[in-house]
């Protein structure tokens, strides 16, 4: 199960490094393309510095941080950040970046405070966000 131990914590910790770093690249992107606004880009930016802090939380509090009530019909949590990841370069539309950018931030943010029913539901807007990219 995923966030069972310390060692999965640090993997999930991983795959979120792995989405800023998606993040960063298709923001760039957007820059040079002008898709995207000098205010806005500076937010986003904001939030991909945050989703790194708390990554890095993440791999410090990893003991702290298991959560070991998700139950075992939930969603793949790592597999749905790893699509997350890998599909973020993919997005065309600004709108859609933004709210999956957001959306990766209540999940860790809900794994940092370790809250099931948030995971949760931060996980089921994040597989809508990957649906509406394909």
């Amino acid at each position: 199960m995923p966030l069972a131990t310390a060692a999965d914590v640090e993997r999930f910790a991983d795959l979120l490094t792995e989405c800023a770093d998606a993040i960063h690249q298709r923001l760039i992107a957007a820059i040079r393309a002008a898709e995207v606004n000098p205010f806005t880009a500076q937010q986003i930016l904001q939030d991909e510095a945050t989703l790194r802090q708390r990554a890095n939380g993440l791999y410090m509090d990893a003991a702290q941080c298991i959560v070991a009530d998700l139950g075992d019909d939930q969603i793949n949590l790592n597999e749905v950040i790893r699509e997350a990841g890998t599909r973020i370069t993919e997005i065309s539309k600004i709108a859609h970046f933004i709210d999956i950018v957001s959306d990766l931030l209540v999940v860790v943010s809900s794994v940092y405070a370790a809250q099931p029913g948030p995971i949760l539901a931060a996980l089921h807007d994040i597989q809508q966000d990957i649906d509406t990219i394909t």
